[in-house]
């Protein structure tokens, strides 16, 4: 019997190894060009207990800290309209910004972080469908989704990295471009909207 509680043991480890990992963050491949003044430092300090202890909520400080190295540190920033708005225009602008309304309907302050992710995973793959289509490179992009047009891999990881950073939720794309990690308790998990794999 303790043997067969002990492999049962074992067999749940590895299961539980597979599925999440406790790697560190990567650095965010798609950042933001966020201005001192649209900087949200109060969250970015509440957010990271050591920053708070060192910069207090000097917002030029706290600022540099995320120029200089929080981006490349996988430290994220609550991304609000006023971030996007003060950022210099891009085709994904309009897009990003509409993404923030979507975002109001799926999620709310109420929900834990891992019931965002849960939210979000099922708003996505409810309502965006896989494929080329006649859209250019909009496919590849959060354009795509936004405009309710085909979406690819490149597409879904987009936009749910974006979809986090607005929930202030902890997530990188990999450099595959196609997948992404979330942080979740502590925890790393690997994404894979398209496929409908999370955690």
């Amino acid at each position: 019997m303790k043997k067969l509680i002990s492999k049962a043991l074992v067999l749940s480890m590895a299961a539980a190894a597979f599925v999440s990992t406790s790697t560190t963050a990567e650095a965010k491949i798609y950042n933001y060009d966020i201005t001192e003044e649209s900087f949200p430092a109060a969250d970015y300090a509440a957010r990271y207990a050591d920053l708070k202890a060192a910069y207090g909520e000097d917002k030029t400080a706290l600022y540099n800290h995320y120029k200089e190295f929080g981006a490349e540190e996988g430290r994220i920033v609550l991304i609000t309209k006023d971030v996007l708005n003060a950022q210099n225009y891009t085709d994904v602008l309009p897009a990003k910004v509409f993404a923030i309304d979507v975002l109001s309907t799926i999620v709310n302050d109420s929900m834990t972080d891992a019931q965002k992710v849960k939210a979000v995973e099922k708003w996505m793959t409810e309502n965006i469908t896989y494929g080329v289509g006649n859209n250019g490179n909009a496919c590849y992009h959060i354009n795509a989704p936004m405009l309710t047009l085909p979406t690819v891999e490149e597409g879904y990881a987009e936009t749910f990295e974006f979809f986090m950073d607005a929930c202030g939720v902890e997530a990188i794309t990999n450099s595959d471009l196609k997948t992404n990690k979330v942080k979740v308790d502590g925890v790393w998990y690997d994404v894979n909207i398209p496929a409908g794999v999370l955690y």
